[in-house]
């Protein structure tokens, strides 16, 4: 149930831009098996919820807050551990980066370019969002000068657009326009023709959220400039 007051508190916002949804809409959201979101549904709101019922964005939210308030103990001690956790990484990302920097002043673009994959593989659950963001960028910066793969590139320029947007915020979008903005042309560029198809299809996942948070002149600059008449 926990891991569901998590995923429920993260994907409200998306949830909520419809006024109703379903249980199914529900559980792909979360993560969670359809029973199980059946029960935690039933239990915050103190009524049976039947599978084809549509579920309010109101009711959602009451839902959030009634199994937050039961589980606290429970959330609280979550909480202590992921903070400590998070300390932990945040303190493996600033010997990284500065290990990185000494490798990047060396030239030695493969290493800095492994040790920061390593960083983002290793701590992706634990760092907070903008560092893994900054590690993964830094990571793309290094594996294009050390001519790493431009699948593995392009996996590691989605990953850090994905994390950008899970903010469902507009500072979220930028942060993922600012990415590609950064490294599009290079994929543009690149030869072997895969790079054009990555980099279409991450504009085409932040193309209906930078049109809702009011920065669609932005966006369509962006492709304007990487995609020339």
């Amino acid at each position: 149930m926990i891991d569901f007051i998590y995923n429920l508190h993260e994907q409200l916002p998306v949830l909520t831009e419809k006024s109703a949804f379903t249980v199914e809409e529900i559980a792909r959201a979360t993560s969670t098996a359809i029973p199980h979101v059946i029960q935690y549904l039933s239990e915050g709101l103190g009524k049976d919820v039947e599978l084809n019922q549509s579920i309010t964005s109101e009711e959602a939210q009451r839902v959030l807050e009634a199994l937050s308030l039961s589980n606290r103990p429970l959330m609280e001690e979550r909480e202590r551990l992921m903070a400590q956790r998070r300390a932990y990484a945040t303190a493996c990302f600033e010997r990284s980066m500065e290990k990185s920097l000494h490798m990047q002043s060396a030239k030695n673009w493969h290493g800095a370019y492994r040790s920061l994959h390593y960083l983002a593989g290793q701590y992706e659950k634990d760092l907070p969002v903008e560092l893994l963001v900054t590690t993964l960028s830094e990571a793309i910066r290094c594996g294009i000068k050390a001519q790493t793969n431009i699948q593995e590139l392009g996996q590691l320029l989605q990953k850090a657009v994905g994390y950008a947007m899970g903010t469902h915020s507009r500072q979220g979008v930028e942060d993922a326009l600012d990415l590609v903005d950064a490294y599009g042309e290079f994929f543009f560029q690149e030869n072997t023709g895969r790079g054009p198809l990555l980099l279409g299809n991450i504009l085409a996942v932040i193309e209906e959220p930078a049109a809702r948070f009011e920065l669609w002149e932005t966006y369509k600059k962006l492709v304007d400039r990487l995609y020339p008449l």
